[in-house]
């Protein structure tokens, strides 16, 4: 085992040393990992997305059938500027049992502790009943764009995996379920004039202001409505804006005005629905104003990307899996997105369990344990084994 804890630490100390930002090209990390993989024995296959700069890796151990366990990592991270860092953050460093670096937490510590095992599941892997595949994926921090291309690949599949593992820092405690996410745009297109004549435009930061106030107006009224039996904190969907732009000077009436904001449903609530209210108070109330003044204006809502909730299973297959081999401590849910919608979605039961904590995520001085590297390789270690038993 101690060797693989090495193995762990070297493959986290060459994962770190890619800066692989989301929404940039991810192929130097893509190429490292299947060189790994080749020099293991296992194939992989790479899943591009449309521009060819990005792609998912999806391997396979063990026998070409149905069903068996999925591996899933992000392989993106978070921007990170030297500003407030104690070292270098695309070098890994160790001081007291902590080893500090971008992606060391969310998520490349569970990356490198897959990758560490790969050498232990290849030797086993004419003993398995069932595959074990490994499933990593681009830009799940811009949006979860490569978990959607993976789902679509999945889906075309004869045969898929039956559970999913996400190993997102849960502190190796099971999470079985998370809100949806519609990640937003509003983009506000008003009529310019002088401030001294302001009859003469449409102000679009007073519109865009408008809206806002309906969006906390629709969040007030979620809240005063809790879930009582939801286990999600807070239990009830909510709503944020997080950005806005717009205007040039005080004395100029704005024509345009741009704001980034979201809806967290919960797995029970409608979406679609919420956004469809929204976007009738735009239709019916906000744009006929606007347009009786000015024909040309008015209010556009485009989304960057909307992933779907993870609906908790706490007795699902994944759970079980879980219970079995690690802990009986009741699963759990949280409120921020994975890409473990996305496989739920395909039919796979899915669970998020990663070593390190989620407070530690997007951080300065962002870090894991070597002690929760340890207890992530000693979980994997018990697939195997599982794998060739009576399958759930």
């Amino acid at each position: 085992m101690t060797s693989t804890i090495d193995r762990s630490r070297r493959l986290l100390h060459d994962l770190v040393a890619f800066p692989s930002v989301s929404g940039q090209s991810n192929l130097p990390i893509v190429e490292y990992i299947e060189r790994w993989l080749a020099e293991h024995g296992v194939p992989c296959e790479r899943v591009r997305d449309e521009s060819g700069d990005r792609a998912n890796l999806f391997a396979t151990i063990g026998p070409d059938c149905g069903g068996g366990v999925m591996l899933s990592a992000h392989l993106d991270v978070v921007p990170a500027m030297p500003d407030g860092w104690e070292s270098d953050p695309f070098t890994l460093s160790e001081r007291d049992g902590l080893l500090f670096g971008r992606g060391a937490v969310d998520m490349k510590g569970f990356l490198a502790a897959v990758l560490a095992m790969v050498p232990v599941f290849q030797a086993r892997a004419a003993e398995l009943d069932r595959p074990l595949h490994l499933a990593f994926t681009y830009d799940e921090e811009s949006g979860n764009f490569g978990a959607q291309r993976l789902y679509d690949f999945l889906i075309a599949r004869a045969t898929r995996p039956a559970i999913a593992i996400v190993g997102e820092p849960t502190g190796m405690r099971p999470i079985v379920g998370h809100k949806a996410g519609y990640e937003m745009i509003a983009e506000v297109h008003g009529a310019a004039s002088h401030a001294a004549r302001p009859y003469a435009g449409v102000n679009a930061i007073h519109y865009a202001s408008r809206l806002i106030g309906h969006l906390e107006e629709r969040a007030q009224a979620m809240a005063a409505q809790p879930r009582a039996d939801s286990p999600f904190d807070p239990p009830y969907t909510t709503i944020n804006v997080g950005w806005i732009e717009g205007g040039m000077a005080r004395n100029v009436v704005p024509e345009s005005c741009r704001f980034d904001w979201e809806i967290r449903p919960l797995p029970e609530d409608d979406g679609d629905a919420i956004l469809a209210g929204i976007q009738q108070h735009i239709d019916t109330v906000l744009q006929p104003e606007m347009r009786a003044r000015h024909p040309d204006t008015g209010i556009t809502l485009r989304h960057e990307v909307i992933y779907p909730a993870l609906r908790a299973e706490p007795d699902g297959a994944a759970a079980r899996l879980v219970r079995d081999l690690w802990t009986d401590a009741p699963p759990g849910v949280f409120s921020i997105g994975t890409d473990g919608g996305y496989f739920q979605a395909a039919g796979i039961s899915t669970v998020i369990l990663g070593p390190g904590q989620t407070a530690r995520m997007h951080e300065t001085n962002e870090y894991i344990e070597v002690s929760e590297l340890e207890a992530c390789v000693d979980f994997l270690a018990r697939l195997p084994g599982y794998q060739t038993a009576s399958w759930p």
